[in-house]
Formats: structure tokens, sequence, C-alpha cells
């Protein structure tokens, strides 16, 4: 599921369960892109294609905003152009995972499956870099745009391995190590 912002280019990418469900979880991923991005609580135009299980996602987001704060505007059956906007976004954010999943495989020396639980934290990650790292005509990123600041990305690749900082949980093991390794996601 892709999705952009309009005024602040902010890019909105997850990877579903399954295509055609009742719309819970891509319709929760929706709302919180929209409190992100500062459209919670305003009125949006939804702007979808002509896709049955896309119209259930549209149903659900209607239902769990208040009444007449989403318009949905379809786009006319066969013109994928009415979309372009979305659809360039689409492609930015699967060249993008691409490039990671590439990438991550090359480091553990081993071929993917999309199936992977792993993998389908890639797209969020994706459009989270999309987000912070292209810089728009305007010479700011999407993150500017909405949150006034320059953004801090941390120099760190999907799966890298990493060293991460454990709470200790009593006075006695102030000894041991308090560093773990992890992989990043």
């Amino acid at each position: 599921l892709v999705g952009r912002e309009r005024v602040t280019g902010t890019v909105m990418a997850t990877a579903i369960p399954t295509k055609g469900t009742t719309g819970a979880f891509e319709t929760d991923k929706i709302l919180e892109m929209m409190d992100e991005v500062g459209d919670g609580s305003t009125t949006v135009i939804v702007k979808t294609d002509q896709e049955n299980s896309v119209g259930y996602v549209m149903k659900r987001l209607v239902e769990a905003r208040e009444e007449g704060r989403t318009i949905i505007e379809e786009s006319p059956v066969g013109s994928s152009g009415s979309n372009g906007m979305v659809e360039r976004c689409g492609q930015g954010v699967e060249g993008q995972m691409r490039v990671m999943l590439l990438a991550l495989e090359e480091r553990i020396g081993k071929v993917l499956s999309p199936s992977e639980p792993v993998v389908q934290f890639i797209p969020e990650y994706a459009a989270y870099l999309m987000n912070r790292l292209e810089v728009g005509k305007d010479g700011k990123t999407a993150y500017e745009r909405v949150k006034g600041k320059k953004p801090t990305v941390l120099g760190i690749e999907f799966g890298e391995k990493v060293l991460y900082k454990v709470r200790h949980g009593n006075r006695m093991e102030k000894i041991n190590s308090r560093w773990e390794y992890g992989i990043f996601v």
C-alpha cells in the first residue's frame, strides 16, 4: 500500500497482510500517516483507483473519521495517468525497496523470499528514507515541510548488524555487559 500527501509530498508505504481484507490494518496505517503529517483532524480528499480491495479500505477510512472529513475521489476507469503522482511515488518506493533488498541479500549471502518476515519491514523503511532524504524543487525534504526542521537519519543500512544498549534489570547486573548485537529493521 503506497500513498503520498500532496501538500508536503510525504510518502506512506506498508506491506499489507493480504489483499482484499476488510481493511482494518490498512485503515490504521492511513490514519497514522494522516496524523503524522497533520491531516488527522482536517478534511481530506483521498484519490484512489477503481480496485475493489481499495474500495473496502476507503469505506473503513470514511467510517473511522468524523463525518464529512474524508472525501473519496475515484480516478476514471483505465486512466492511470490521473493518478500520476501516486504512480510515480509507487515506482520510487518499489525502486528503493529493490535496492534495500538487494543490499540485504548481498550482506547475508542469501536470496530472500518476499514472504520472509524481515522483508515486510522494507516498505515502511523505504518511505521513511524517502521522506527524509529526497529533496524537492523547493530544496526541502517532506520531513522538513511537515516538521519545520532538518531530519537526522542514522547511517545504518536495513538489516545491518548493530550493537544496542540493554537496560539492566537490577543492581547486581551492573558488572554485565550493557551491549548486545541485534539486526536493524
